[in-house]
């Protein structure tokens, strides 16, 4: 920085103060004898005023310049807080002399570092799937800043095929369930042969200021092509019946293409990629796991518990619910904390209503943290 900063505020925009060091001033005079020459008229013509402001603009440049110097002598680089005071002495010494007094704090100051704009990203699990496809989108990744937003799906590839591209219609919504569609998209992949396939980014028509707002992402496979062929999907994916959170929190367990709950009727099972398959089946169809290992993992079932919950309309039912049919079976610390949440929501059920649905999410909390 050449020249010193001077300024009458307390920061400079694009700087930051360093150090402070010490206050600083300059002081100049106008005597007496100067303002004789205009004491004699009772009002002054336009010469007389333009150079009286003349006389006075000097003198405060001179103050100010002063205070420049021993700023510099201080090895500052900035002067902020600048004043400037007109002092009248009228003692016989200094016959009615008029004293300008410039002060301000000299300081170091450096410039911000600058900050990139990062922009705005959204990671989103996709909330569709399909049950026999071995290709299946299963997140949605969007970034916007700006100059565009691109988006970039991951698929699951289950027979670690050499994909080269896929054609897939994107629909966004958003908290106002307002909807947002991409039709025809066109993704490549920089790797390939993986099982999970993390699409190249492409620009889309999204503005930036929608990006935050989106709560769900379903993506429908139109065709891809493989290294032998292009292969025209004729399946449509079905929705989840699960809550984003609670598919979230299976996900977390379960991994990035699990969408429903393992269940089974004796006949056939479902497998936590969504494929059905027949109780004959020893491992999944189309992820490869194994029955056998979905059931030892499962652990409590406490989805099932708050399905039987939410069917209930006051605590005491809940808690009914919970002591006569799972309490056994939640590992103690669970237990504990289950069973003071249900014996505090009881106490403000009785001056506040209805807990039902604060209880659920309570609950759920619980086994889900």
């Amino acid at each position: 920085m050449d020249n010193i900063i001077m300024t009458s505020g307390s920061d400079i925009e694009g700087y930051e103060i360093s150090e402070y060091l010490g206050l600083v001033s300059g002081q100049t005079a106008l005597t007496g004898k100067f303002f004789q020459e205009f004491s004699g008229n009772s009002e002054m013509d336009a010469k007389e005023s333009k150079e009286l402001t003349k006389k006075l603009s000097q003198v405060h440049q001179t103050a100010v310049s002063l205070l420049e110097e021993e700023a510099k002598r201080r090895g500052a680089n900035a002067v902020i807080g600048i004043t400037i005071r007109y002092n009248e002495l009228t003692n016989s010494i200094t016959n009615n002399t008029l004293g300008i007094v410039a002060t301000g704090t000299a300081v170091l100051v450096k410039e911000k570092e600058s900050r990139n704009y990062e922009g705005v990203r959204q990671n989103l699990y996709v909330t569709n799937y399909y049950t026999k496809m071995f290709l299946r989108p299963v997140q949605v990744r969007i970034r916007a800043d700006k100059s565009a937003t691109r988006i970039s799906p991951v698929f699951m590839n289950y027979k670690n095929e050499e994909i080269l591209a896929i054609r897939a219609d994107v629909e966004l919504t958003t908290y106002y369930d307002e909807k947002v569609v991409l039709r025809d998209m066109d993704f490549t992949f920089e790797k390939n042969n993986v099982s999970q396939l993390e699409a190249d980014w492409i620009e889309c028509d999204v503005k930036e200021r929608e990006v935050k707002l989106i709560k769900d992402a379903k993506v429908i496979v139109r065709k891809y092509v493989t290294a032998r062929n292009v292969v025209v999907c004729e399946e449509l994916p079905i929705s989840t019946g699960l809550t984003y959170r609670r598919l979230e929190s299976l996900k977390k367990k379960r991994g990035i293409d699990a969408v429903v709950k393992y269940q089974t009727n004796g006949m056939i099972w479902t497998c936590v990629c969504g494929c059905i398959n027949k109780v004959s089946d020893a491992e999944c169809d189309i992820c490869g796991r194994k029955e056998a290992e979905i059931k030892k993992d499962l652990g409590f079932n406490y989805e099932e518990m708050l399905d039987k919950m939410a069917t209930k309309n006051t605590v005491k039912e809940m808690k009914d619910i919970v002591i006569k049919e799972y309490i056994k079976d939640i590992d103690p610390d669970s237990r504990m904390e289950l069973l003071q949440t249900l014996e505090s929501a009881l106490q403000y059920e009785k001056t506040r209503g209805d807990m039902k649905e604060v209880v659920i999410e309570k609950v759920q909390n619980i086994f889900e943290s």
